[in-house]
């Protein structure tokens, strides 16, 4: 296996991802046309999905680190090599793999043609990136540290997000999350206390909350349409429908990627620092990956934490 070396390439690879070995081969032939060594390649775990890769990349002196899989790869190595920009900046590169691909979308990243996904990772110019950082406490009393690029949300968008089935998954893609979207619209909503900024936010009810770093969802629609990779703020979204015709309006607002204009059903704020309370246990999601028994958070920004080729 090849040493990134000082200076040198790692590829951070989720095994299991979907075109996995082709990826990691159109990163190889990457390298080679653009006259760098071959990369060290660093497969992922269930038990390391992507943070201890990182690790060990800039430890072995990575300039450069590529992710070949989805948004749950991408920012546990994201949370790494920001968290090591103090003392060896390596910036990253990603070749999208997973199944929304948020991130590559949000970065306006190529997601069907590998070979230029691949060229981009390695050789495109990196610009610094905002990444966000959640910070949530457990009813047992544990506290998780976890990073994003995307989205951290509490309440239904994370129970819906649960409930999608692996096979459904493979077999629809993103349009698994369709149908337990749907079946999730008319839950009640939930009592959260919010703080932006040291500032209170009167919620009331909440289907769910959204701290939005920057986010395109398939079909080009935009959760925050205001919000981008690059503007160091944490853009929140309060989700808190009544009736269909909320749900409607909540969708030409994303599909028309308009200015975001409060109504009742659809809120925007954004900041730095927003601290979310919960008097019983929720679903959290962080990028898609989901965390139960949620009573508390602290989800910010850092701007600029990280350089990525996009």
């Amino acid at each position: 296996m090849p040493a990134a070396g000082p200076g040198g390439l790692a590829v951070v690879v989720n095994p299991v991802s979907r075109r996995a070995t082709a990826a990691v081969d159109a990163v190889r032939d990457a390298c080679l046309a653009a006259g760098v060594d071959a990369p060290l390649v660093l497969p992922t775990t269930v038990e390391q999905p992507g943070g201890a890769q990182g690790v060990e990349a800039v430890r072995r002196g990575a300039s450069r680190v590529v992710v070949v899989g989805g948004d749950g790869t991408v920012r546990h190595v994201a949370g790494a090599l920001a968290d090591a920009q103090d003392h060896a900046p390596t910036e990253l590169g990603v070749v999208p793999g997973g199944t929304a691909n948020l991130f590559a979308r949000s970065a306006l990243l190529p997601l069907r043609d590998l070979r230029a996904a691949a060229r981009m990772a390695v050789a495109g110019a990196a610009r610094p990136t905002d990444v966000g950082r959640a910070v949530l406490r457990t009813v047992a009393g544990q506290v998780l540290v976890e990073p994003f690029l995307v989205v951290a949300g509490v309440g239904h968008d994370a129970a819906t997000l649960a409930a999608v089935r692996p096979d459904a998954k493979h077999r629809l893609r993103w349009l698994a999350y369709v149908a337990p979207g749907l079946g999730r619209l008319g839950h009640p909503g939930h009592s959260l206390t919010l703080d932006l900024d040291g500032t209170g936010v009167d919620a009331g009810e909440l289907w769910s909350l959204l701290a939005v770093n920057a986010a395109r969802l398939p079909a080009g629609a935009r959760v925050a349409p205001e919000a981008s990779l690059d503007d160091g703020r944490l853009h929140v979204v309060l989700v808190s429908p009544r009736h269909l015709g909320d749900w409607a309006r909540i969708a030409v607002t994303g599909l028309r990627r308009v200015t975001a204009a409060d109504h009742a059903a659809l809120r925007h704020r954004s900041g730095r620092v927003l601290v979310v309370g919960s008097p019983e246990p929720v679903l959290a999601q962080v990028d898609g990956d989901v965390l139960p028994d949620i009573v508390g958070a602290e989800l910010a920004v850092r701007p600029g934490a990280l350089r990525v080729a996009r």
